[in-house]
């Protein structure tokens, strides 16, 4: 980076930007002052993030008009990606990230909170810190393996797989290595905000509290003591749904897909529903993006004039992004992507299957790297650009898809395409694919991929129809409306770096003009 761009770094990190001003102003409009710290108290997470800044904002100043209530927010922030990556990137980190910049935010969230609750990097002491350090270290020598690390409880919390996630997107690394000293390190962090959350919920308990996510150690451990404490948790970050409502039973921000199959069946007018999913999956392979989808720059099905090479009677393993939360369903066969990728390969070469591997069309810098040395180590490997369509290798003649849960394996067996998948994805309620419960099994449904067939596609796709009603369609006109308007506010930001006040109070008055909203908020209160 230029020393102009550090500079225009550093203005951004503590000063407010021309759009935190006008946001700022909007929410101090909209806030009233309501209620005292005896009034009920809503706990919000203090994101770096406009467009769940926007949300919470609107979540908060509506409950306010209706309701006397108190808002604190909880600084979430422990790390900033590979500040551990040598001396530059740690003094980087120091620079740009830190309690500074903390409170430019905090400062922004004061348009419509109180106070501040707490914040995972405060101080606990040197003798606590030194007490907890070490038993970090403790627990990081007795780990045998990666599967134990993902088990690993304290205070009788599961914070395994958080720490797991939280050191593979942060170090940055596509698999946790048990020995690595920043292991440690993830592992006091949990367990700092152990202790700093359980604190504030000793003294307080919030009646509501709204986070973005459920994953890593800064949002995870909050959630899971939040409800173990009584409190009712919402995260806003799937596609789905606006909100959704966690529990001590499903903690996890995607939503649960267990009784799909079930629940479509109590339906009534179930050829009309499929329909509708009929018409709205093919849309999907036509290139749109729907609300589902609104996380990808571009969709996976966008036409393309891209040249590919002959797939015909291949397997094609649907590659993740090596640095995504791999732990957000209920299990999974493998410890993480890397170590599926690197089982899968040797599974398909031993046994001289044709594959290629495509890689994910919206997966970070760092994985493009990772794809890189896997190549290098397996030297067999034919690479498909992800540039490459998904519908261009469907209408090529490929043989089977492989993936862990990703979205692909509903999309190809629409397409009449076996899949096999790995663990628990949204699919499992269903049997149109191939699930693997362990590695036994998936070895077994790679070596007899030739007898994985449809006895009759017909039914088989009406399972795909009714999967895809109850992930993406069933939902009332109000809530579809909500969650279109809520998608809107999301490409929003995703898609420019300034904020203009008309089209912004215009999308943030469409969401609030939806009676799903409305009904919501009743629902808080």
């Amino acid at each position: 980076m230029s020393f102009l761009g550090k500079l225009k770094r550093f203005w951004k990190s503590y000063f407010w930007t021309d759009t935190e001003k006008k946001l700022f102003t909007v929410f101090a409009k909209k806030s009233t002052e309501s209620g005292n710290k005896d009034s009920d108290l809503i706990l919000i997470q203090c994101v770096e993030d406009y467009f769940y800044y926007s949300l919470f904002g609107l979540v908060v100043t509506n409950l306010q008009q209706k309701k006397n209530i108190w808002v604190e927010q909880y600084i979430p922030r422990n790390f900033s990606v590979a500040s551990y990556l040598g001396i530059k990137n740690f003094l980087n980190s120091k620079l740009f990230v830190n309690r500074f910049k903390d409170k430019k935010w905090t400062r922004l969230y004061s348009a419509y909170c109180n106070e501040i609750a707490y914040s995972n990097e405060q101080s606990l002491g040197l003798f606590i810190d030194f007490k907890l350090f070490i038993k970090s270290i403790k627990i990081a020598k007795s780990l045998a393996s990666k599967e134990e690390l993902i088990l690993l409880k304290s205070d009788n919390i599961l914070i395994g797989d958080l720490i797991y996630d939280t050191y593979l997107r942060f170090k940055p690394a596509p698999t946790v290595d048990l020995n690595d000293f920043y292991l440690i390190v993830v592992i006091w962090k949990a367990l700092r905000n152990i202790r700093i959350t359980k604190i504030y919920f000793a003294k307080k308990t919030p009646k509501v509290l709204l986070q973005s996510y459920s994953t890593y150690i800064q949002h995870g451990i909050t959630v899971r003591i939040a409800l173990l404490n009584g409190t009712d948790v919402y995260t806003f970050g799937n596609y789905q749904v606006m909100a959704k409502k966690l529990s001590l039973d499903d903690h996890s921000h995607v939503v649960s897909t267990v009784h799909y199959e079930k629940e479509f069946e109590t339906l009534n007018d179930k050829d009309i529903k499929r329909l509708k999913a009929e018409r709205a999956l093919q849309n999907r392979l036509d290139g749109k993006i729907d609300h589902a989808t609104a996380y990808m720059k571009e969709s996976a099905y966008k036409e393309s004039e891209y040249e590919i090479p002959d797939v015909r009677d291949s397997v094609i393993v649907f590659l993740h992004d090596f640095y995504d939360s791999p732990h957000i369903y209920r299990s999974m066969v493998f410890a993480d992507f890397i170590d599926w990728i690197e089982f899968t390969i040797n599974e398909l070469e031993k046994k001289s299957i044709k594959y290629f591997l495509k890689p994910h069309p919206n997966q970070l810098p760092e994985s493009r790297d990772v794809v890189k040395k896997i190549c290098e180590k397996y030297p067999k490997i034919k690479l498909l650009s992800p540039k490459i369509t998904n519908k261009q290798l469907m209408n090529s003649g490929i043989k089977l898809g492989i993936t862990v849960y990703g979205t692909i394996a509903h999309e190809l067996v629409f397409m009449g395409i076996p899949v096999i998948t790995c663990g628990d994805n949204p699919h499992s309620s269903y049997k149109f694919c191939f699930e693997a419960k362990n590695k036994k099994q998936y070895s077994s449904l790679i070596k007899n991929m030739d007898s994985l067939t449809y006895s009759n596609l017909d039914e088989t796709k009406n399972e795909v129809k009714s999967f895809y009603y109850m992930h993406n369609l069933n939902l009332s006109t109000d809530e579809k409306l909500l969650l279109a308007a809520v998608s809107k506010l999301r490409r929003f930001y995703g898609n420019s770096g300034s904020t203009q006040v008309v089209n912004l109070s215009y999308l943030l008055q469409k969401v609030m003009n939806c009676s799903a909203f409305n009904t919501f908020i009743s629902r808080l209160i």
